[in-house]
């Protein structure tokens, strides 16, 4: 499919999600697009998109993290006819999906890079317990398979170099039928390699073989910024330090201890060197993973051939054979994954902050220096101090004494977030859901976590999909202990089974009623609306939106959910405290809502509309841009800007989107 986007952008790397007919779909552009691109190519992989589906391209970091910078939002004007390739991977997930029923989600991340219908819950799981690689194709996966596919051929006797050939002709055969992977491009080159130095009866070195990999991305610069490399390269040199580590062991330790403890080295070894990169581009690490990886490691060495091998069988009794041998090892690999991640203290959120990213390289660096040393002392406690900087930086590192309003992009949605002057969060909605997924999990919780800090309260405005689709997976990955929400009545079943799953992860509840008013480190957040008395006769959810003003020193910002003008008059008649610096645009600039009465006891200097770009509802409409320019606001829009963030120190106000920060207000006078 194409996508013709006018703009800058990103050199190393841009990153398109489909938001409406193409049902989420992941697609990516062209790597290394030039400064001023006017025509990007964007393959979309799912068979659900179709001509006129809408796309978005923005600007991202190589490990797909939203730098918010939208460079164009536009309808697929082509779509590629499925090939040969599409109709195979589609009958192998069907009959992956026939024969492992309710594992065959996981079945199909597992053998053909498949991670649509992956439940959120269990890759949660898996990230906690440091197992989230086993769930994508990697060079892991594909090593297993080669491994297999040699022993194979060398069992029907092909001889050496036959077997070595046939199992690299087939491992190709199989990276490139599922898609071609990154990943999975540089195991099968490194694997064709190996066994061609074999084949050539020359001496294999694993330093050379590192050498190889490490130089791979020559002939694509832009593969050096991508993360799968750069976490590859870390690992392999940490576990070719291991080895010489493994060496230094006791010579009483012989036979099953001695390789079980050169295992633990090289899984200790590669989560510390890799843990400045994971913390930096996640802002989460799995201390538990060296153990849950040293349990699920000959697990997978089983499944993934078994896995492999079913894929090539025609259904029969065969396929159901390796099926039902193959489920005992999911089952194991799901239970090692909820043991770990259930440990306490498994998982710790981290500060991604330049200082620690720096720290972290340096205890990196001291690690291999140790391994590779005969005298460790001195390098062993650098990395040890490195990692103590690491782990238990201050969250965030914020700036004391600043409130931090956070706009996040998620499309046609709202998700904002308050960050406290102690680095604590205050989310008000996350976002939409979609078929597979939702803004929760993709965008929230990856935008909190990159920036470190604890979620203090969660407040729902009201039960749409565009606001609260997304709680889920917020509520899931941070376990707020308090949440407010609008209490309305009419709410979904699928609103209420939200609200059940809070109770379930001990996150206490309550409705948001006008006049409560909390105080988070510093932060004045008073609630205004909704009503119960005006909320009982209702049957528009909009209309009964929590309004809540947050105020810190002489800076206030309202936060207005998708309150239209009923509830604006409603609020105007009770002589409500509007006057804010801040406005939240309600409804994402619909005509229904910001009515001239109601902007004018807002006063705002400011106002944040997040609305998706090119949406269906014609948001924001014309006649409420024109109030709100009237009214000498001025106007920040998430669909032109990606994410924009205000910071305030309590009297002054400064703006920052795209990477561009500038100040808006100064010296503000006192209180309204």
């Amino acid at each position: 499919a194409e996508v013709r986007a006018v703009g800058p952008a990103a050199a190393d790397a841009a990153d398109a999600v489909s938001s409406t007919a193409a049902r989420s779909a992941r697609a990516r552009t062209n790597a290394g697009l030039s400064r001023c691109a006017v025509r990007t190519a964007v393959a979309v992989r799912s068979g659900r998109a179709a001509a006129g589906a809408l796309v978005r391209v923005k600007a991202g970091t190589p490990s797909g993290g939203d730098r918010g910078l939208l460079l164009r939002e536009a309808r697929l004007v082509t779509v590629r006819p499925p090939g040969p390739l599409d109709r195979w991977r589609t009958r192998v997930a069907a009959a992956i999906d026939r024969r492992y029923g309710r594992d065959g989600p996981m079945v199909r991340a597992l053998l053909i890079a498949d991670t649509r219908g992956l439940d959120p819950a269990l890759r949660d799981r898996y990230a906690d317990a440091g197992l989230v690689h086993l769930l994508s194709i990697s060079g892991l996966h594909v090593a297993i398979v080669g491994g297999a596919l040699v022993l194979l051929f060398s069992a029907l006797r092909l001889g050496r170099r036959t077997a070595g050939a046939a199992a690299v002709a087939v491992s190709v055969l199989y990276v490139v039928a599922i898609g071609a992977p990154p990943p999975a491009v540089r195991s099968v080159t490194l694997f064709a390699a190996t066994r061609l130095a074999r084949a050539l009866e020359r001496p294999v070195s694993p330093w050379g073989t590192f050498a190889l990999g490490a130089l791979l991305p020559l002939w694509d610069l832009s593969t050096v910024a991508d993360l799968g490399w750069q976490l590859s390269v870390s690992g392999y040199a940490a576990i070719l330090v291991s080895g010489r580590l493994g060496r230094r062991l006791p010579v009483a330790w012989r036979g099953w201890r001695a390789a079980l403890a050169r295992e633990a080295i090289a899984g200790v070894l590669a989560t510390l060197v890799t843990a400045p990169l994971v913390a930096w581009h996640f802002g989460r690490l799995s201390l538990i993973a060296p153990v849950s990886n040293l349990a699920a490691g000959p697990l997978v060495s089983l499944l993934q051939p078994a896995l492999f091998l079913g894929m090539v069988l025609p259904d029969g009794a065969g396929a159901a054979l390796v099926a039902d041998a193959a489920r005992p090892l999911l089952r194991g690999m799901d239970a090692v994954a909820a043991a770990a991640a259930g440990v306490p203290g498994a998982a710790l959120s981290v500060a991604p902050s330049a200082f620690a990213a720096v720290a972290g390289g340096i205890g990196a660096a001291a690690l291999l220096l140790a391994g590779w040393s005969r005298h460790a002392g001195r390098p062993l406690l650098v990395a040890a101090s490195a990692l103590v900087v690491l782990v238990w930086v201050p969250d965030g590192l914020a700036a004391p004494g600043v409130l931090e309003v956070h706009a996040i992009d998620v499309g046609q949605g709202d998700a904002i977030a308050l960050r406290t002057p102690r680095g604590r969060w205050v989310l008000i909605d996350a976002g939409r859901s979609w078929a597979g997924g939702d803004a929760g999990r993709a965008t929230v919780v990856p935008y909190l976590r990159r920036r470190g800090g604890a979620l203090a309260l969660l407040v729902l405005t009201h039960p749409h999909d565009d606001h609260i689709g997304g709680a889920a997976s917020v509520l899931r990955a941070f376990r707020p202990p308090a949440l407010r929400e609008a209490a309305f009545v009419a709410a979904s079943p699928a609103y209420r089974a939200l609200l059940a799953t809070a109770r379930d992860l001990g996150t206490a509840w309550a409705r948001a009623r006008p006049g409560e008013v909390l105080q988070v480190d510093g932060v004045e957040l008073e609630f205004l609306a909704p009503d119960s008395a005006w909320t009982a006769a209702l049957r528009d959810p909009n209309e009964a939106s929590t309004v809540v003003r947050a105020r810190y020193g002489a800076v206030r910002v309202l936060l207005t959910g998708d309150a239209e003008a009923g509830e604006e008059a409603w609020l105007l008649a009770r002589g409500a405290p509007l006057g804010a610096e801040v406005l939240k645009v309600g409804h994402h600039g619909s005509p229904t809502s910001t009515t001239p009465a109601f902007l004018s006891a807002v006063a705002p200097r400011i106002a944040l509309v997040s609305v998706g770009a090119g949406n269906t509802y014609g948001h924001p409409g014309p006649a409420v841009m024109r109030r709100l320019l009237d009214a000498g606001a001025t106007v920040l829009r998430t669909d032109q800007l990606g994410s924009v963030i205000l910071r305030t120190d309590g009297r002054t106000l400064e703006a920052e989107a795209a990477g561009i920060r500038w100040p808006v207000a100064r010296a503000l006078p006192g209180v309204r």
